[in-house]
C-alpha cells in the first residue's frame, strides 16, 4: 500500500478559505496525523485588485515599447487571433498549475471564472495603458490588436501576483 493509498483527503473552510485535510493512517488503519494546507481555488474580489497590480506591473513597460506598436499595425488579424488564443490557453495552463493542480474536478467553475477575469482584466488593463499613451484610439481594430499584444505577457505577471498574495 502506498502513501497515497494510506492517505486520504477531504476539503474544509478554516477561517474563511478551504483547505485539504488529509489523514495518514497506518496500516491498521490508525490515524498517524493530520495535515492541513490551504488551497487558493476559490476566486473573490480580493483576487481582482491582485490581478490589476499584477498586470499593470507588466503592461506598463510592455505598452511603452514601439515594438509593440508596429506589431499591431503589420500583424494580419488572423496572427492576431492565434496571438489571443495561445495566450489564454497558455494562460489556463499557467492557472491550473499554480492555484489547481490535482483539484481541478471540484472547483471547475472556480477555474473557468478565474481564467476568464484574469484574461479580461488583463486585457482592459492593456487597452487604458495603450490610451494612456496615445497608442489606442478611434481606430478600434488597431487598439484591440495591440492591447492582445499587451495582454500576453501582462496575464501571466497578473495572475503570479494573485497567486503570491
Amino acid at each position: 500500500m502506498t502513501w497515497a493509498e494510506e492517505s486520504r483527503a477531504a476539503y474544509r473552510r478554516i477561517g474563511g478559505q478551504v483547505h485539504t485535510i488529509e489523514e495518514i493512517r497506518d496500516e491498521a488503519g490508525r490515524l498517524i496525523d493530520t495535515v492541513t494546507k490551504p488551497l487558493k481555488v476559490e476566486f473573490r474580489l480580493q483576487d481582482v485588485g491582485q490581478l490589476l497590480a499584477g498586470a499593470f506591473m507588466m503592461g506598463i513597460p510592455v505598452a511603452l515599447t514601439e515594438e509593440v506598436w508596429v506589431l499591431g499595425e503589420t500583424l494580419p488579424p488572423g496572427r492576431i487571433l492565434l496571438i489571443a488564443i495561445l495566450s489564454i490557453l497558455v494562460l489556463a495552463l499557467f492557472i491550473w498549475g499554480l492555484f489547481y493542480g490535482g483539484h481541478i474536478a471540484e472547483f471547475k467553475f472556480d477555474f473557468f471564472k478565474r481564467v476568464t477575469v484574469s484574461y479580461l482584466v488583463t486585457f482592459g488593463i492593456s487597452l487604458l495603458l495603450l490610451a494612456l499613451f496615445g497608442k489606442a484610439g478611434f481606430n478600434l481594430s488597431l487598439s484591440i490588436r495591440r492591447a492582445v499584444i499587451v495582454a500576453f505577457p501582462a496575464a501571466f505577471a497578473a495572475s503570479s501576483v494573485d497567486f503570491m498574495r
